[in-house]
């Protein structure tokens, strides 16, 4: 964890992958369960036989796999995957959804859940759909139905997500509220949307030669205009700042890598 205000690292623990942050706690996956970090009180929750999680206020979502073996979640098959929901207030687990296909990574905003659930179409073929579940409701509908979706991220009522097309992949949003679908690039080489108020970020990726080149850019729904923000990869947004991941002198080496950030109020 970097504090911006100190400039001070400290180290929460180990961890595999999928950190996320809001307000004072942390939460990550350490490649067989999920750990939740309180800053204020250093105090941490262990939720055992889960993956890829995401927080906002005290509600935590991931996935776990049906089998209770010790292994985790991506070690099992797809079809034994669920949303889970676990509330940091009354400590209750809730699966949300049946063992169906559910994949990784999760979004939450509110009462609002988005993630990716796959269905299969014959025996070599598959279909992924961005779904949305309300926790008030208990309601689950789709927001994308092309079989082509990944990579939901929402942010009020917004939902941003990336179609797969042949080759290409391009980013998309909908507005939930209004009903009403948008598609944001056009290029065919975006990927991996983040979502904060009223601006989309994502990665492009183009060739240069035989070199593979990755910018950021951001686009306001508000006044429809898209820029170019800086040329790195793995963006994230919250409020006027940006993270991202630049690559040092070798770019086939994860150690050689920075993480680096953009304020756009500066």
């Amino acid at each position: 964890m970097y504090n911006l205000t100190t400039g001070n690292i400290t180290g929460l623990g180990h961890a595999g992958d999928s950190p996320s942050i809001q307000g004072n706690k942390v939460t990550w996956w350490d490649e067989e369960n999920v750990i939740v970090y309180n800053v204020s009180t250093g105090k941490e929750i262990k939720i055992v036989n889960a993956s890829t999680p995401a927080i906002y206020g005290d509600n935590v979502v991931y996935i776990k796999s049906k089998y209770a073996d010790g292994q985790p979640a991506f070690n099992q098959n797809a079809e034994y995957n669920s949303l889970y929901l676990y509330n940091l207030s009354t400590n209750e687990e809730t699966q949300l959804t049946p063992y169906e296909h559910a994949t990784y990574s999760a979004s939450i905003y509110g009462n609002k859940i988005v993630w990716g659930r796959a269905n299969q179409v014959n025996s070599s073929e598959w279909s992924t759909n961005i779904s949305i579940y309300d926790i008030s409701t208990k309601r689950v509908s789709d927001i994308s139905r092309t079989g082509r979706a990944g990579g939901g991220k929402i942010y009020g009522n917004i939902v941003v997500w990336v179609e797969h097309k042949n080759e290409s992949t391009d980013v998309y949003m909908r507005d939930i509220a209004k009903h009403e679908t948008r598609q944001i690039t056009f290029d065919g080489n975006s990927t991996i949307p983040d979502i904060y108020g009223d601006r989309i970020i994502w990665e492009k990726q183009y060739w240069v030669g035989n070199n593979l080149s990755n910018d950021i850019y951001m686009y306001n729904i508000s006044t429809n205009e898209t820029i170019r923000i800086t040329s790195a990869s793995y963006p994230a947004i919250y409020d006027d700042k940006i993270v991202y991941i630049r690559s040092g002198n070798d770019t086939k080496d994860q150690e050689d890598d920075y993480i680096y950030l953009y304020n756009l109020s500066a």
